[in-house]
């Protein structure tokens, strides 16, 4: 059985998933399979990943109808049967040695960390051209309250699939039915039990373009989004900070904890 998955979700990405299964065929880390799921996509997505996979390491899975992320990665996680897993866009691409890298620091962590991350490059498509933009460098958290607060994302995310498992996978039960933040809303829910490390690696390759979900138009959904998630998990996490967006609503906000100051109560 190999030892990573590694999980692309597709949603009419004809224009870039070729690249993204070819940076995952050329890892130097050999045990991996590839789990294709694709959200009912209109264009001819589906097509270019029968012509470009190898289909003895790779299953491909169609949902009937457009359901969102987080309906995809629960489909997904029913499938997955080996140790780990990572999630890598249809859209994007990594490193050669991503899941070498990844793999030998989850190897080194305890068996309570559920995820292994590194730093990401941001590219932009400008007028059908691909232009770097910046790298995100990240950091280790200190502690779970240190992540509600980090207005960056991670990734790579490299999953320990038992724990994600444990925590049931992700919520489908906001309003708008699964499709946007799959990543924010796992991690803190893995945090209720787990914890994170950080490799100082410019792994994963982020593309930004017209299409994004996360492209600046939907920034008040994502705001309203991160609040409520991080309200619920500020609750399980015993009410010691409330959250509060700061920020024009129609911009991407910045989130910041505050104490609670118990001597009101």
């Amino acid at each position: 059985m190999p030892k990573i998955t590694v999980v692309v979700p597709t949603y009419n990405k004809a224009d870039f998933v070729q690249e993204t299964i070819q940076s995952i065929q050329k890892q130097t880390f050999d045990d991996w399979c590839l789990l294709v799921i694709d959200d009912a996509s209109s264009d001819h997505t589906l097509s270019v990943v029968h012509k470009v996979i190898d289909p003895l390491r790779t299953r491909i899975l169609s949902q009937p109808m457009n359901k969102g992320i987080c309906h995809v990665l629960n489909l997904a996680l029913e499938h997955i049967d080996t140790e780990y897993f990572v999630q890598v866009d249809g859209d994007d691409w990594i490193e050669a040695d991503t899941l070498q890298v990844l793999y030998d620091q989850m190897s080194a962590e305890s068996g309570d960390t559920a995820l292994v991350y590194a730093n990401t490059c941001h590219w932009h498509v400008i007028n059908g051209s691909l232009q770097f933009n910046r790298i995100a460098k990240q950091r280790p958290f200190l502690n779970r309250y240190d992540f509600a607060a980090y207005d960056r994302m991670v990734q790579p995310r490299f999953y320990r699939t038992s724990c994600v498992k444990a925590v049931g996978g992700w919520e489908i039960d906001d309003f708008t039915g699964g499709k946007l933040m799959e990543d924010r809303r796992i991690l803190l829910r893995l945090l209720d039990h787990y914890s994170f490390a950080y490799v100082d690696r410019d792994l994963y390759h982020f593309r930004y373009h017209t299409n994004n979900l996360s492209h600046d138009r939907n920034a008040s959904i994502y705001n309203k989004l991160r609040k409520y998630y991080t309200d619920l998990a500020l609750e399980r996490w015993g009410g010691d900070y409330v959250a509060h967006m700061t920020g024009p609503p129609h911009r991407w906000q910045s989130l910041r904890l505050e104490p609670v100051d118990r001597r009101k109560e």
